[in-house]
């Protein structure tokens, strides 16, 4: 049983990586030819996300934030960056993550690490990181 679930996992991850390889390096892309909603999604996440930003018990800081599955950054860009002193980004495929940096522009100095590997290989420091934000990627 257990070589049958480590072959699956494995199966399972290079058939994700395969996809991800052929999808346009596009915000369309990247919402799987739902571009148009970008910024309804962009304004509700961040309605959300500054519940926790805001004074309270459960309050985070805002020192550092991880976009996982980053693709080209629109979440980098538009949500955490604004709200972040720093990003670091993680995703599979490095041709999203090259042009990110031209799509962040300016604001990408702020881009720390761009990590090239898949979540399932990616172990981020203990305490690392104010916030960890994973969005379109596990469905």
């Amino acid at each position: 049983m257990t070589s049958e679930v480590v072959e699956n996992e494995f199966e399972f991850y290079s058939k994700a990586e395969k996809y991800w390889k052929d999808v346009p390096a596009t915000v369309d892309g990247m919402l799987g030819g739902y571009g148009h909603i970008s910024s309804i999604d962009i304004n509700s996440s961040r309605k959300f996300l500054q519940r926790f930003l805001r004074d309270g018990p459960n309050r985070t800081g805002t020192s550092r934030a991880l976009d996982c599955g980053a693709g080209i950054g629109r979440i980098t860009k538009r949500l955490l960056l604004p709200l972040f002193k720093t990003v670091d980004m993680v995703d599979v495929t490095e041709d999203f993550l090259t042009k990110a940096k031209s799509y962040l522009g300016e604001e990408g100095r702020r881009v720390r690490n761009y990590f090239c590997c898949g979540l399932q290989d990616f172990s981020p420091e203990p305490n690392s990181y104010d916030v960890i934000w994973i969005q379109w990627v596990i469905g």
